[in-house]
């Protein structure tokens, strides 16, 4: 059975240009406004901000970043109206995949989704990965190509799940805010013997997850549930863990899921998150970053930056608490606090402990 959407030539075509201006985007437009930053000596991202307004090499730099990805999703042969009128299709694919393996798949049709999430079309998917069935095939595709930290997109999921491995060693894993389980089967193929579950609020993503999942021959339930409030007992888990989750909830939000995954795990059990926090090239890569959410539809991503975890974390009941770069990045030169010669979003890895 075909469980893959139709995508013709002029999708495809679409697709490369958009990500040909991204490529073009990252290279000669930021090294310009790089430079331009890097004179005027700020000491914040706000005035930093207004310093940059005017500059003609920072508005291309910005329109670029913004107009890339309406292109797109929403370019007349964009992702979203490309896989829209194929709706009914998608979902026939996903009702076929969630008869397969059932008892692996947990839907909750009465959720109520989160304000933040049905609020805003994230990354400018319009509906966002929820509201459509097709809008769970809309982000597999977005995400094919690369990743947000320009690398290729299994390359920094692999690596996280094997460090989680190595670190923890855990027999059960509950990844929250799994989306379409990609971080999650990354963590079942570091960790075979292991347990593994994931949740998300959205519907068509977990059922999409499960398909995959199935498809690939591995053992993973996956839950429509929201990270704030879930279902498991307590002590349950060995490793509680999220990617590029953080940024995506208000602080409010975040404490809680933080107070979920305290309850949930055992004693000595470790709580991880991997997702852009720490920013090493100093305030122009805040800057950066706070601009790359204000222009793609992440407005949480400014609140996150500063927020202090290892306090949030210690006061969610939390010990040991590690935060630094992925070490796909921790390169000598970026850790002295030289920004790279092409633009890239800087992930970090953030983990805590409860105590024995």
């Amino acid at each position: 059975m075909n469980t893959t959407p139709e995508i013709d030539f002029a999708a495809r075509a679409n697709e490369s240009f958009a990500h040909s201006l991204k490529f073009f985007w990252r290279e000669g437009p930021y090294k310009e406004v790089v430079a331009e930053a890097a004179a005027h000596r700020a000491n914040d991202v706000e005035s930093l901000e207004r310093s940059m307004r005017p500059s003609r090499a920072y508005q291309l730099y910005g329109w670029l970043e913004r107009r890339a990805q309406q292109v797109k999703y929403q370019g007349r042969w964009g992702m979203t109206r490309t896989l829209g009128p194929q709706r009914e299709q998608l979902r026939q694919i996903l009702d076929d995949g969630a008869a397969q393996a059932p008892e692996r798949l947990h839907l909750d049709p009465g959720m109520e989704m989160p304000s933040y999430v049905s609020a805003t079309d994230i990354h400018q998917i319009p509906g966002g990965i929820w509201n459509g069935d097709e809008t769970a095939f809309v982000y597999e595709w977005a995400t094919a190509a690369v990743s947000f930290s320009m690398l290729a997109p299994d390359t920094p999921l692999n690596w996280y799940s094997e460090l989680m491995q190595e670190r923890v060693a855990p027999t059960s894993v509950l990844d929250i805010g799994c989306t379409i389980g990609g971080s999650t089967r990354a963590l079942k193929r570091a960790m075979p013997g292991s347990e593994v579950h994931g949740c998300d609020v959205s519907a068509p993503a977990v059922r999409l997850a499960h398909l995959r999942t199935v498809e690939a021959d591995l053992e993973i339930d996956y839950w429509q549930m929201n990270g704030e409030a879930m279902g498991f007992e307590d002590d349950r888990f060995d490793l509680v863990t999220s990617h590029w989750l953080i940024h995506e909830v208000p602080p409010s939000a975040l404490r809680r899921i933080m107070a979920e995954g305290r309850r949930v795990l055992k004693p000595g059990g470790t709580f991880a998150m991997y997702d852009m926090y720490l920013t090493p090239g100093g305030t122009i890569d805040a800057w950066l970053l706070d601009g790359y959410a204000a222009r793609n539809n992440e407005p949480f991503m400014y609140q996150a930056r500063n927020l202090d975890l290892e306090r949030e974390l210690a006061a969610a009941g939390f010990n040991d608490v590690r935060i630094e770069l992925s070490g796909l990045q921790a390169k000598p030169d970026v850790l002295a606090g030289k920004l790279p010669g092409s633009r890239t979003h800087f992930m970090s890895v953030i983990t805590a402990r409860v105590p024995q």
